[in-house]
């Protein structure tokens, strides 16, 4: 059954949420390839598709049509990526002579997402699961399933970030990256020669790891938007909403 999930989300994921090229690298094949690097697969994408689209407009777009199915098949597209993370740096651990402090972010990474996967992810999938039972009772809506979704993107992207910081210190050879470097170099600007023009812009040298960093906020910020929105929206409705969101809050 799992593997018919993967499959799907390769496909379902890529037109329905317009973000499923990772979904589609991770989930195309259940088994895992040695090779395989997932440092060129991205962190997850919000709820939304978009940070600069309106959330409330997402909501009414989207929420009516995604049940359990749709959330099953993006939970395993995440389980298949992160357990492949997972992986990847305990090889490295084993195959490597590591300093104490590297291992200590490679344990720190797998550990949270394995107990991820274990706890949210297992919560998550049951409710899913009652989603689709018709004789479930109390029975979890399509609503319920978004909002505990989108408060589970939140623990995804944390996570995700722990690992991004784990490939850029293995594309530096494990080794912990000066500060200076990390350090936005800022050119002085030139004298002006009109005061009406005021002084010339800054020059920025922006490091590959201030990119990713920043785009990962972005994310992070877009996914509390859609899911603060999207609370406020299901609490109006006349669905049983209130069983089931605030038990999602308390859980994560």
């Amino acid at each position: 059954m799992a593997r018919q999930f993967s499959r799907d989300a390769s496909t379902s994921t890529v037109s329905i949420q317009g973000s499923g090229n990772h979904y589609h690298a991770c989930a195309a094949d259940d088994d895992f390839d040695a090779d395989f690097d997932p440092s060129i697969l991205p962190p997850p994408d919000p709820w939304i598709d978009s940070i600069t689209e309106d959330p409330l407009e997402a909501v009414q777009r989207s929420v009516c049509h995604r049940d359990g199915h749709w959330f099953l098949k993006l939970l395993q597209a995440e389980r298949d990526r992160m357990e492949g993370w997972c992986q990847q740096m305990e090889r490295e651990e084993r195959e490597n002579n590591l300093p104490e402090d590297i291992l200590g972010k490679i344990r720190t990474a797998v550990g949270s997402a394995q107990l991820l996967m274990a706890q949210k992810f297992y919560q998550f999938r049951e409710l899913c699961e009652e989603n689709l039972n018709p004789n479930a009772h109390p029975r979890p809506t399509s609503q319920d399933l978004a909002g505990f979704w989108d408060m589970l993107q939140l623990s995804i992207e944390n996570i995700s970030m722990k690992f991004d910081e784990l490939h850029q210190l293995k594309a530096n050879n494990w080794k912990q990256m000066d500060p200076l470097d990390k350090k936005e170099r800022r050119a002085p600007p030139p004298v002006p020669k009109k005061p009406a023009k005021g002084p010339a812009p800054l020059i920025r040298e922006r490091s590959l790891e201030s990119s990713q960093r920043q785009e990962a906020r972005k994310r992070l910020m877009a996914a509390k938007r859609a899911a603060s929105v999207r609370q406020n929206s299901a609490t109006e409705s006349a669905e049983s909403i209130e069983i089931y969101i605030p038990e999602a809050q308390t859980r994560l």
